[in-house]
């Protein structure tokens, strides 16, 4: 299987906004594997993803790195959004057939146990495997959209629990105040700020996939292995109908659409459903 690694870390960044690295070897089973590690972190302090891959098998693990224990405590001590976004991505991966094998301060932990966030965490692993797969067939393309896609549900899993600092545009966006746009504004920021949250974004991906729910466009498999998980997210409440504290539900509030159809969705407010866009297409 002729595979790059650095298209793999370079999808998992784009969908995550975390910078990644990628590697790959064999291990003494003599399975090949891919490592993504997050780009200009040391690597002691952060963590890797290790996607193995077997006999028709792939098997994603998170490694923290050997002084990542404050990494893994703030992991644990994730708000409630980070927590049901991290909920919904494993239970995507459960509805998909995948195992989800969780250990939270050496012990195996459900994943609707309530008593592990109760707790800090001095220790944290995830595994996610998927068997069944149609891979190692001699489709190197359909082997690596596999491997991205379970690859980036393990990061988007991940993601859901990572210390994330608001940048200085976040700030902007939060307050409203923006200069040089009419009244107004405030709304079409928060739809904005809504849709392109990368967490609620790498959630929806590794939740719903990456075709197009309107017209079903699969750009990965269009134009090959460069567009890969190219596909934006949509909001299918609009903003104006959120109460304040609302907490997104990526499973339920976002959906992925190709750049046709989402520029189709907001020629209307409120937006075209997904099903009045399949509609128009004469899709059903």
């Amino acid at each position: 299987m002729s595979t790059d690694p650095r298209l793999l870390a370079e999808r998992v960044s784009i969908e995550t906004g975390l910078a990644f690295t990628g590697s790959e070897g064999w291990d003494n089973d003599g399975c090949r594997w891919f490592e993504l590690l997050p780009a200009e972190h040391p690597v002691g302090q952060t963590f890797t993803l290790r996607t193995v891959v077997g006999w028709r098998r792939i098997d994603v693990h998170f490694r923290p790195g050997n002084f990542a224990a404050d990494l893994v405590e703030a992991m644990g001590a994730v708000d409630e959004t980070g927590r049901r976004t991290f909920r919904s991505v494993l239970g995507a991966c459960c509805d998909a057939g995948a195992g989800v094998v969780l250990t939270v301060n050496g012990a195996a932990s459900d994943l609707g146990d309530e008593a592990i966030w109760a707790v800090p965490w001095r220790s944290f692993g995830l595994v996610i495997s998927k068997g069944m797969l149609s891979i190692n067939e001699g489709d190197v393309e359909a082997d690596m959209r596999q491997i991205g896609l379970w690859t980036s549900r393990a990061a988007a899993a991940i993601f859901a629990l990572l210390p994330l600092e608001a940048s200085v545009d976040d700030a902007e966006e939060e307050s409203g105040e923006v200069i040089g746009l009419p009244e107004g504004a405030k709304t079409r920021i928060e739809v904005n700020r809504y849709e392109r949250d990368q967490r609620n974004r790498a959630a929806a991906l590794a939740i719903h996939g990456y075709s197009c729910k309107a017209c079903e466009l699969d750009m990965g498999k269009r134009y090959g292995a460069v567009a890969a998980g190219l596909i934006e997210v949509h909001h299918v409440t609009p903003v104006s109908e959120l109460g304040p504290g609302y907490i997104i539900n990526p499973k339920t509030d976002l959906t992925p659409l190709c750049p046709n159809c989402h520029s189709v969705a907001h020629r209307r407010s409120p937006p075209f459903s997904v099903v009045e866009l399949r509609r128009m297409l004469q899709l059903i």
